[in-house]
């Protein structure tokens, strides 16, 4: 009676899918922390927002992007609720972009992820600019560079969450 109303494949991908945001989390602030391009660190966290939004649809990039900005906001110390609204909302616009505008190729991901890491790292800037007075120029500079180095990443996570979704693009 039970497993009637369960989905099983439903989850087993959101198990998949948890799996699957340890492991970014685990590769961002484990592994990835010990490198710095001029100061500034990778944040690979929206790319894998985007991709389970991209193939899963709004509902689950908003879920997944839930649970990864409440881990991001435990990881992070200046901030409270940011990257746990952020993700939730990058999510879920991702997911209804796939459905409705974009088709699901990597040029399209490619772009939808370069847009979610720049409102992403313009939000971490806010602060410096609008409250302690920081120079605007180094702020943005700090964001592009930000940007820059978590772009190569996109390939990194599209490619597995295509595989996990199991979504044929060759038709």
């Amino acid at each position: 009676m039970l497993f009637d109303i369960i989905n099983i494949e439903k989850v087993r991908k959101a198990i998949i899918y948890f799996g699957v945001t340890l492991l970014v989390l685990f590769v961002q602030n484990i592994v990835l922390s010990y490198f710095a391009v001029l100061g500034v660190h990778v944040f690979i966290a929206p790319v894998a927002v985007v991709a389970v939004g991209f193939f899963e649809g709004g509902i689950w990039g908003g879920a997944f992007g839930l649970i990864t900005g409440l881990f991001c906001d435990m990881y992070f110390n200046e901030t409270t609720v940011l990257m746990t609204v952020i993700l939730s909302v990058i999510g879920f616009l991702s997911g209804a972009s796939a459905m409705f505008i974009v088709n699901k190729r990597f040029f399209s991901y490619f772009f939808v992820s370069l847009a979610a890491l720049i409102v992403v790292s313009v939000c971490q800037m806010f602060k410096f600019i609008a409250i302690s007075d920081a120079n605007i120029l180094s702020a943005l500079e700090v964001a592009g560079l930000q940007t820059l180095i978590s772009l190569p990443f996109t390939y990194a996570v599209y490619y597995p969450c295509r595989a996990i979704s199991g979504i044929d693009l060759s038709k």
